[in-house]
């Protein structure tokens, strides 16, 4: 059975307008379908959350792109995990606006709400009850089972100073 890695990060646009995201979005799909990437993308006008699924190599390169990319700032990585299935394995890159009418009705996950989205504010299982809920809202089906990994847990608030480096370390534990 293929193994998959889920990972979760946030953050801020750096010299670049949220205007541009639908040309960025773009640019991802074609890379992701040609790298075997799915995923989803959450946004409001200040923050950036992902969820990336795929391989642990292709995993580790895109996130290290992003990482490097001038246009993210404040990047944390708010999860690793381990997958049976893909959450997302319809999209090459799904995305979903806050401001969305619709998504900002339905309460995903009860205690997080996307009047206020705050994904640095939240904890790994906050995350992933969020994407669980996300996947199936949008997939119409139960989301697989993922295995967090043993890691220390970060605090909520902090954002790594190497977020490539603890991606790294998540990926060693894993194989």
């Amino acid at each position: 059975m293929t193994r998959f890695v889920g990972l979760a990060y946030c953050s801020k646009p750096a010299n670049f307008s949220f205007d541009q995201t639908d040309e960025i979005l773009q640019i991802a799909r074609h890379n992701n379908e040609r790298d075997a990437l799915t995923g989803a993308l959450v946004y409001d006008n200040s923050t950036y959350l992902q969820w990336l699924e795929g391989g642990a190599s292709e995993i580790r390169d895109v996130f290290g792109r992003i990482c490097h990319d001038p246009r993210h700032s404040r990047i944390k990585l708010l999860t690793v995990q381990e997958l049976d299935d893909r959450w997302f394995p319809d999209w090459s890159m799904t995305a979903a606006v806050t401001q969305d009418q619709t998504l900002r009705g339905l309460k995903l996950v009860p205690h997080l709400s996307l009047s206020r989205f705050d994904p640095f504010g939240w904890s790994e299982e906050d995350v992933t009850c969020f994407m669980d809920a996300l996947s199936d809202y949008l997939t119409h089906r139960p989301v697989p089972k993922s295995k967090p990994l043993d890691e220390d847990h970060v605090s909520p608030r902090m954002v790594e100073s190497n977020p490539l480096a603890g991606l790294d370390r998540r990926l060693h534990r894993l194989f």
